[in-house]
Formats: C-alpha cells, structure tokens, sequence
C-alpha cells in the first residue's frame, strides 16, 4: 500500500477543484446568504412596525382620542387627507392577507404576542445567516489548503511537532 504523502496530486486536480469551491461559494453561498440577509431584514422591518402601531395606540388611549384626522399615503409620495371618525376600534394585519377588526386593547395585546413571536423567526433567521457565514469561512479555508498543497506544502503536517512526524 502507498503511503499518502507520497501520493502527487497535480496541478490540474487542485485547480479544478478550486475553481468547483470558488464557483459553489459565489453561486450558492453568496446567494443563500444575500436571501438570509433579506429575510432578516424584512422581519426586523415587520418589528418595527409592529412596534410603532403599538406606541401609536398607546398614544390613543393615553390622550382618549376619539376622532382622528390624518395624511395617508397613496403611493409615489401622493397624500390625501382622511379623517377617522371612530378609534376606538381598528383592523390589524393577523397574516396571510387577513385583517380582523379588533378594539384599541385587544390590539394592543394581539400586537405584544406577534411581536414575540417575530422576534422567535428572528432568531431563527439569524441563526440561519450565522451558518451560512460559517459555510462561506469553511470553503474559503479549504481552498486555501488546497492552495498550499498544490505549491507543496503539507499543512496538515505544520501544526505537529517534528518529533511526532518522525516517530511515524
């Protein structure tokens, strides 16, 4: 049997598989990671709003609003003027296209549980990003070796001490 550091890998070997880790990492892993990056932001940016209709309904109950007038957006920067006659009651986005007509309290508290059920997927998506950076690091460091092997280094062997090498 052959010893394997007497095994020759060629030239050619190593740069075909070099160019397989560059073409994985910038194909799959680069895209996976811009998509896990999205998906983070798009969930912090639900957060955020969840947050600020809750600051805003506590604002209404605070100063017992009852009659509200306002700008609302249209799209591309147009406004009109709406006026809402009753806030004591409001339509909140439950998922999946639904809205569910609910009291100013009961929103409140809906909008306190979806919050932390956002900030869960949140975890999760962050979680989700930090292995695929982790990925990314591990492709790049196996090609490095693999640069190192084909300009004949033994990096496997470096981090030994001689005396250990010597007594294979």
């Amino acid at each position: 049997m052959e010893d394997l550091d007497d095994v020759e890998v060629t030239g050619a070997i190593v740069d075909a598989k070099i160019a397989e880790y560059e073409q994985f990492v910038e194909k799959v892993l680069k895209q996976e990671l811009k998509r896990s990056l999205d998906d983070f932001r798009k969930g912090a940016e639900v957060i955020e709003q969840c947050k600020e209709l809750r600051q805003n309904i506590d604002l209404l109950l605070k100063e017992d609003v009852t009659e509200l007038e306002s700008m609302v957006e249209l799209g591309c920067q147009f406004y009109v003027k709406a006026l809402v006659p009753d806030t004591s009651r409001i339509f909140v986005d439950v998922g999946f296209g639904f809205r569910l007509e609910m009291s100013l309290e009961e929103a409140k508290e809906f909008l306190v549980h979806k919050e932390q059920h956002l900030v869960q997927g949140l975890e999760l998506k962050k979680a989700k990003t930090a292995q695929v950076k982790a990925d990314i690091h591990e492709a790049l460091h196996t090609m490095d070796l693999m640069m190192q092997i084909k300009s004949g280094r033994k990096p496997w062997l470096e981090s030994c001490e001689q005396t250990l090498i010597d007594s294979f």
